[in-house]
């Protein structure tokens, strides 16, 4: 088979085309605020199964002052301890983006059948080819064994 002559106009024709398919892909990705606004929402769902398409396979959490977690099934676990002592919501106050970098204000909250309780946090989300790569929660430690009722960690 010969390979295929074109014409000039053939070729523009081409690469517009092309560019125009590369443009429709870029727009349709989601942006890094998308993103974290997504996540939270799967973890308020209590969809942990679908944690794995939101982070990186090496995805840290650490929830200052505590010690970071490593890799989505042990992120996943550590937001399932809460998510089992009542109905979680996350509730967004404020969003901010810059880059890759997303920063939320956060009032993270806990549904029991006795009261709901909501905790202040400040998140840090840095993200890495459309992926949660890490993820910094900072919060009062005291508040926060108040606020939901548990015990200091050891």
């Amino acid at each position: 088979m010969q390979p295929q002559e074109w014409a000039p106009n053939q070729r523009v024709d081409a690469l517009r085309a092309r560019l125009i398919r590369c443009a429709l892909e870029l727009s349709n990705r989601a942006t890094p605020a998308e993103i974290v606004r997504e996540f939270c929402s799967v973890w308020e769902r209590g969809e942990f199964g679908r944690f794995g398409e939101f982070l990186t396979e090496d995805a840290v959490f650490h929830m200052l002052p505590l010690e970071p977690v490593r890799g989505p099934e042990a992120i996943r676990k550590e937001c399932r301890k809460l998510d089992l002592l009542g109905t979680v919501s996350v509730k967004i106050l404020h969003l901010a983006a810059a880059g890759n970098v997303v920063f939320t204000e956060r009032l993270d909250g806990l549904r029991t059948p006795e009261r709901a309780r909501e905790l202040p946090v400040a998140g840090v989300f840095e993200l890495r080819d459309g992926k949660i790569a890490a993820w910094r929660d900072y919060f009062d430690l005291r508040q926060a064994l108040d606020t939901f009722g548990l015990d200091a960690p050891v």
